[in-house]
């Protein structure tokens, strides 16, 4: 997991690259074309001079409508030299990634767009390496793996409630800011909660927001042994602030990880500062007994819990059914 920091660094290398390879590509280009057009080096200095007069000219106030034409004049003659030859008017400029900053990462003084895409793209690969999911979407969630049959609790078809489940979980994605409510996405293995929240997680991605996604048992078996060990770097508490501070973070598979006092005392403080800063959580777990919540976290970890949205996940094991169709 690294920090938004990190992901923005990574980025702006990223653009440094692209800006090095493009003025690179450029000046082959340029000495290619110069070889095959030997009128075209003094083209480019003719152009290189009017230029200079042209700013000079306004520069001194006076009237710059000569040089102007001048200039337009001994473009147009390096344009039609290049043409000649086959080559667009601009085949001797850099051909950048992003028009607006030029390569650069800045655009009128602020971080460019195409920084901000670039770290939504990191996250984005970052979540795909850590979830069993790629990031998913509500549309890959198909209803017919739903029973459509009445559930008396519910008062309900399956299949209806899901529908509607999965429907309030994408306007929730849709509607997403950092004021928005914790959820508690719950129910028995393999129907769909982690594919629901990964598809949440697309959606917020794109909205310029930071999302981190961990597994529970892996998330904090990592703290515990980075806590119990060797941690010079300060890794543990870099990875705590950087899930504290997300402006969504999802745990997955809360239930699973081993049991500890260590493990107790820092969730508690994970939950208990997001709510404090009023950051939404999104939990999944196959917990679906209160009381048995309340036994394995405690009943200041299950109080703060409790303030969850909750969102109960019912009908068959999916994983199942897609595993006999492709037998």
């Amino acid at each position: 997991m690294r920090t938004k920091r990190e992901l923005y660094q990574e980025a702006m290398r990223t653009v440094a690259l692209r800006r090095q390879a493009a003025r690179a590509n450029a000046e082959d280009a340029r000495a290619e074309a110069e070889a095959a057009i030997p009128a075209l080096r003094h083209a480019e200095e003719e152009v290189r001079v009017r230029g200079v007069r042209c700013a000079l000219a306004g520069a001194s106030g006076g009237d710059r409508t000569a040089a102007a034409a001048a200039l337009t004049k001994a473009k147009q003659e390096l344009a039609a030299l290049l043409a000649s030859s086959g080559r667009p008017a601009d085949a001797l400029e850099p051909h950048f990634t992003c028009k607006k900053c030029q390569d650069t990462g800045s655009f009128e003084g602020h971080t460019c767009e195409c920084i901000h895409k670039l770290m939504q793209k990191l996250r984005r690969e970052e979540i795909e390496k850590l979830s069993s999911l790629s990031v998913s979407s509500f549309d890959t969630m198909e209803l017919r793996y739903y029973p459509n049959t009445m559930d008396e609790k519910l008062g309900e078809p399956v299949r209806t409630y899901m529908g509607g489940l999965l429907e309030e979980l994408r306007a929730y994605a849709e509607e997403f800011d950092r004021s928005s409510e914790s959820l508690m996405l719950f129910g028995n293995a393999g129907l769909g909660k982690t594919h629901a929240a990964l598809a949440i997680a697309g959606i917020v991605l794109a909205k310029d927001m930071d999302v981190i996604y961990v597994s529970s048992p892996d998330f904090f078996a990592k703290l515990e042994a980075l806590h119990f060990g060797s941690d010079p770097s300060g890794e543990e508490e870099t990875l705590l602030q950087t899930a504290a501070g997300a402006d969504l973070l999802i745990l997955d598979d809360l239930g699973t990880e081993f049991n500890s006092s260590f493990f107790l005392s820092t969730l508690y403080s994970l939950l208990n500062n997001r709510l404090g800063a009023h950051l939404p959580t999104i939990v999944t777990t196959n917990i679906t007994d209160g009381a048995l919540l309340e036994k394995l976290y405690t009943e200041k970890i299950s109080s703060r819990l409790s303030s969850f949205v909750p969102c109960l996940f019912v009908g068959k094991d999916i994983r199942g059914q897609k595993a006999r169709e492709e037998s």
